[in-house]
């Protein structure tokens, strides 16, 4: 039977070459689309699966449900959350884990880098593999450093380096640690970064860090539960769990569990836990499932319209006695063949493929056969299971055939009316979604460039963001002596300092902000988004002012910082356009001069600006209340990131300069900087990365829709060979031949738009409604898909209609 399989397997390809590649061709590109758009699934959702722990491993979530403040779990929690958290629960495992700042020092050179303060037993909590050193000691001394292999590399020159010392600057100043462990490292897709972890220590905890502050995110912390229905019954008991430790501190008539909800999130999903996110990364995995289903269509046509060709064979084997058990298992036995061959050619397609995808995608993806084995078998075993699946009518219509009927007809079974329908159907399913993908690609590609090109608010270009004036280490002076060597750089037109610059959120403060002009009613207070500014930070960003003026040295009240400040004092504030419209008054004037209680001061509203778009554009652009300070030099540590404003530099040439100026002012201090334009780009880079993903996916499954109806459009060809001839014996022009072929290949074509518009239009709504301001939806993106689908398949079946057309009668007719 097997040698019977191979036979009729190896006669398929060497009898009719041009079918036989255009399915294998076909195949082999649904399962390269599949198995590449499959890696990213396993990537983006396989998060932290190096530890054996994740599947009890939960992070702390938290939502709010305050105005001004979007909805959704995100996750973070206060500092004291564990603490508090034992007092009520004392069976709760936790550790918490606070990354920060550091600068390390080799003699002379100093070098950012991020470190990770953690509790003691935090390597034990998630079993973090290990080169060197012992989890459970690792961590119980203070002076204690852990590294992993790459900084070990990076510092020493080996891993085997426990016991050397590094120094390191950081919150609590510059100390000498002793390395104690070291770690491997961990896959790009963790949510943890562990290239330097050291002991969480009360010291950490500077008395201005809200460490029991309900409401604030300054840290990760992790609980791990033996039990899923544990996990379940805490969650239950969370509400009241809130409510019993904030107490009043809400306010008297708030119930705190509807402000603030606690969760605890499966740290396989923490990566994933924006719906958004988790959507795009889901239908980029649909449109590999449809290249897949679009390619299987492909064989299922071309099985069904080449039937009639081996219908004699059938016939003959009948006669000869096999019975159609035996013809099934052969001819899906041949599927299977088939279906390996092409797992192995679409392998070999993701091979090639992957630097243009990581490329297009900002990713990372490769096959590693020996580690991702059972998951490549895995696919195999897919693939072979859904294309078996769709081999089966195919097979079952061939061993369906009779003898006496075969043999007595002069011309091969085509299958009828019914496989002919079936083949136009399938070619209809099969160009809508074609068509549908076109129209989503154009909507993606739209909202992209809408987005990048819309209003911000502000000057994108020839702003430079500095974050090393917020670094650990630098003085008040040395901040102000950059400053002042900043401003003394030619082309440079400002430097102003604050807490918040564009795609900057190391500093996010939300407040409840109180009109003082009316009652307080029962409503929730809304929320504005606090920035602290320096002098001139309006005109060097280029924020437009409304109505008012702005913040200034030159009027009393605006300095934020007043000393022996009490409930009576009244500091001046300016506020944004959708604070206006937040706090509920009726234009920008009308906001004049009113009064505001804002974190327990009264605040004057002396101007108001444009909004500013520096957050995400799925987000709603943030209604803000901006302070000013005088002297911004004096602020705390991580606060003030300095803006530059330049023109006639390129961007090289003008951080050149600063850096140059930084070197002179701190030298021990390293430089840090980029222009808002790159800064704002990875808010705006994953959604063209996707966009880029999903468009590959359209074209490759536009192509496996045009060799599909390129196959069935020769097959249908070759068998009207004796009708072309007789219409042009009867005096038919060859223009006339081809444009009635033409017509009817490209009639599934043309019903597929009408099918795939108001699906596409469904799909593309949706997806617009994640973003703050989504573009509009014309007609001229589905009229632009279903061209680009008849363009398509016009390209594919017009040169063989016209090859078609151009046939002498004579050759087609001298057998008849």
């Amino acid at each position: 039977m097997l040698q019977s399989i191979l036979t009729a397997f190896w006669r398929s390809f060497t009898r009719r070459p041009l079918y036989a590649a255009l399915n294998l061709l076909g195949l082999s590109l649904g399962v390269a689309t599949f198995v590449t758009l499959s890696l990213l699934h396993r990537f983006e959702t396989g998060y932290d699966r190096w530890t054996p722990e994740r599947d009890k491993i939960y992070a702390a979530g938290i939502a709010f449900n305050v105005p001004g403040i979007a909805p959704g779990a995100r996750v973070g929690s206060m500092g004291g959350l564990l603490e508090e958290m034992k007092l009520d629960y004392p069976q709760v495992r936790g550790v918490r884990d606070w990354n920060q700042a550091a600068v390390v020092h080799r003699g002379a050179t100093v070098s950012s880098e991020q470190i990770e303060l953690v509790d003691a037993d935090f390597l034990a909590f998630f079993q973090v593999p290990l080169v060197a050193g012992d989890r459970a000691s690792a961590l119980r001394d203070p002076a204690s450093l852990v590294l992993s292999e790459t900084m070990a590399r990076k510092y020493f020159g080996a891993v085997d380096v426990v016991g050397r010392r590094l120094e390191i600057s950081d919150l609590v100043g510059r100390n000498a640690y002793t390395v104690t462990a070291v770690l491997k490292d961990l896959p790009k897709n963790s949510n943890l970064k562990l290239d330097f972890v050291r002991l969480l220590t009360p010291r950490d905890v500077a008395p201005e860090v809200p460490w029991h502050g309900w409401g604030g995110v300054i840290l990760q912390t992790y609980f791990k539960f033996d039990d899923p229905a544990a996990v379940s019954a805490l969650e239950a008991q969370l509400p009241a769990f809130v409510d019993r430790r904030v107490g009043k501190s809400f306010g008297d008539a708030v119930t705190p569990h509807d402000l603030l909800r606690l969760s605890f999130v499966p740290l396989g999903d923490v990566h994933l836990v924006d719906p958004k996110q988790r959507a795009a990364i889901e239908t980029l995995r649909l449109v590999g499932w449809v290249a897949l289903g679009l390619a299987l269509i492909n064989y299922v046509n071309l099985a069904t319209a080449r039937a009639g060709l081996r219908a004699r064979e059938v016939a003959v084997r009948k006669a000869l006695g096999a019975g159609a058990a035996v013809l099934r298992l052969q001819f899906l036995g041949e599927a299977a063949l088939t279906l390996a061959l092409a797992f192995l050619i679409g392998l070999a397609m993701v091979e090639l493929a992957l630097p243009l995808v990581n490329a297009a995608g900002g990713l990372s993806l490769g096959l590693d056969y020996r580690a991702d084995g059972a998951w490549v078998a895995g696919a195999f075993a897919l693939v072979l299971a859904v294309g078996l699946a769709a081999a089966i009518y195919p097979a079952f219509m061939l061993s369906a055939y009779q003898p006496a009927q075969v043999l007595a007809s002069s011309r091969t079974p085509s299958g009828g009316r019914f496989g002919a329908r079936l083949r136009e159907g399938l070619i209809m399913v099969q160009f809508a979604a074609v068509v549908a993908a076109f129209v989503l690609m154009l909507g993606f590609l739209g909202q992209v460039h809408h987005m990048q090109s819309l209003d911000f608010g502000f000057r994108r270009d020839g702003l430079y963001l500095v974050t090393a004036t917020r670094g650990v280490g630098v003085t008040p002076q040395q901040r102000q002596a950059f400053w002042s060597a900043a401003q003394r750089i030619p082309g440079v037109s400002g430097v102003t300092a604050s807490t918040t610059a564009p795609a900057d959120e190391a500093i996010n403060v939300n407040t409840s902000a109180i009109r003082l002009d009316r009652p307080v009613g029962p409503a929730l207070a809304p929320t504005l988004l606090w920035s602290a500014t320096g002098p001139d930070y309006f005109q060097t960003l280029g924020i437009r002012l409304v109505a008012g003026r702005l913040l200034d040295l030159a009027h009393g009240g605006d300095e934020q910082y007043v000393a022996n400040a009490g409930p009576e004092t009244v500091t001046n504030a300016v506020i944004s356009r959708g604070a206006v419209r937040q706090l509920g008054y009726a234009s920008p004037e009308a906001a004049l001069d009113k009064l505001l209680d804002y974190n327990g001061r009264k605040t004057r509203i002396v101007g108001v600006v444009e909004d500013t778009r520096f957050y995400s554009p799925t987000e709603k652009t943030p209604a803000k209340l901006y302070t000013f300070n005088g002297y911004p030099a004096y602020w705390p540590a991580g606060w003030p990131i300095t803006l530059v404003r330049y023109s006639g530099l390129s961007e090289a040439e003008v951080r050149a300069r600063l850096e140059a100026a930084w070197r002179q002012a701190a030298p021990d201090v390293p430089f840090e900087g980029k222009t808002a334009l790159v800064n704002l780009d990875r808010y705006y880079k994953p959604q063209r990365d996707r966009t880029n993903l999903f468009s590959l996916g359209a074209m490759v499954g536009a192509g496996i829709g045009c060799i599909g109806l390129y196959g069935l459009a020769a097959f249908n060809a070759s068998r009207r060979t004796r009708e072309i001839g007789v219409r042009k014996v009867l005096g038919a022009t060859r223009a006339q031949v081809a444009r009635l072929l033409v017509g009817q290949f490209l009639r599934p074509v043309a019903v597929a738009c009408l099918i795939a518009w108001p699906l596409a239009y469904w799909m593309l709504r949706r997806w617009l409604s994640q973003f703050d301001d989504p573009v509009a939806v014309g007609p001229s993106i589905f009229l632009a898909g279903a061209a680009a689908a008849i363009v398509i398949g016009l390209a594919a079946v017009g040169g063989l209609a016209w090859s078609a057309a151009s046939a002498e009668p004579g050759k087609a007719l001298r057998h008849d």
